[in-house]
């Protein structure tokens, strides 16, 4: 409301300055003479050269006025607005960094007493029949240990302090091949893959890489039902798993951190964040298609 009325008063006084400063003074014309030996005559041409003279000028006047006035107007409003906003985003931005900081000095707490915990647990002798206990211990510090290490990451790609791994060449085959292997036990189902590359090795930060498929396979196995496809192209790969389908609605939040479709499944909300993050920082696309009880994550290797 404040800054509509002062941009409406600054726009009166600028019309009424600029029409007061752009009209030019008026020129000398002939008096005509009313002397009574001469007959008062007009001449209609001369009349209307003056109209459409006095009109032209007019219109120049106004049209530059209100170029004038427009363009003050246009610069004070976002200067207004920008410095506006400024002052309302600021403690907006303040909290966040906060929040930022408390989630890299949680994490760094958090992770020596997990570790601890873990170690201890691993050297504990139990009873046979005491077993199944220490193995929910171990399992719950496990899953501890990974969100902590996800926040720690997420955190440091926040900071910037994420630096690109080194470039190797790469059997993208064979590494996923011993991905297939490792995620078998965790699948009830089947687990495929089809190669469509001509490619032998690719140049590709191996680390990043290796990751960003790990988080797509935990995720296929998470919500998969009784296959999981992986299809690898010349420069991208793609996985694809049975199940429910994703909501187009939760397609736009699926990258979102700590977000989950299934609030049912185990899992922090982070993998799919931390995909999307490490992609955006060697450049690659990645995106999710999902319908009728298929979903599929490609991640392509832009300039390869």
């Amino acid at each position: 409301m404040a800054i509509t009325t002062t941009v409406l008063v600054l726009s009166g006084v600028l019309i009424m300055v600029f029409s007061s400063t752009t009209r030019p003074e008026p020129r000398p014309h002939p008096e005509p003479n009313y002397s009574a030996k001469t007959p008062i005559s007009y001449n209609d041409q001369e009349l209307k050269e003056f109209i459409k003279r006095d009109r032209k000028e007019g219109s120049d006047r106004l049209l530059v006025t209100l170029l004038c006035v427009g363009a003050i107007i246009e610069i004070s409003t976002f200067l207004i607005v920008y410095f506006a906003s400024q002052k309302i985003v600021e403690p907006v931005k303040d909290s966040y960094d906060k929040q930022k900081l408390f989630i890299a000095n949680a994490s760094h707490e958090l992770k020596t007493p997990l570790a601890i915990i873990q170690a201890n647990m691993e050297a504990l002798e139990v009873s046979k029949e005491n077993e199944r206990w220490k193995s929910n211990i171990e399992g719950e510090i496990n899953h501890a240990n990974k969100l902590v290490l996800d926040l720690l990451q997420l955190a440091k790609m926040d900071a910037g302090n994420i630096k690109k791994g080194a470039i190797e060449d790469i059997n993208l085959k064979t590494e996923i091949e011993k991905r297939i292997e490792m995620f078998k036990p965790k699948f009830t189902g089947s687990i495929s893959l089809k190669d469509c590359s001509d490619n032998k090795t690719i140049k590709l930060p191996k680390q990043d890489l290796l990751q960003v498929l790990d988080i797509l396979l935990d995720n296929a196995t998470k919500y998969g039902d009784k296959k999981i496809s992986i299809l690898l192209d010349k420069n991208s790969f793609a996985v694809t798993n049975d199940g429910t389908a994703i909501s187009k609605e939760d397609q736009e939040k699926i990258f979102d951190r700590f977000y989950q479709a299934d609030k049912s499944k185990e899992g922090s909300g982070l993998g799919l964040a931390i995909a999307k993050a490490l992609c955006e920082h060697n450049k690659w696309q990645i995106n999710c298609e999902s319908g009728k009880s298929l979903t599929k994550f490609t991640v392509t290797f832009l300039g390869h």
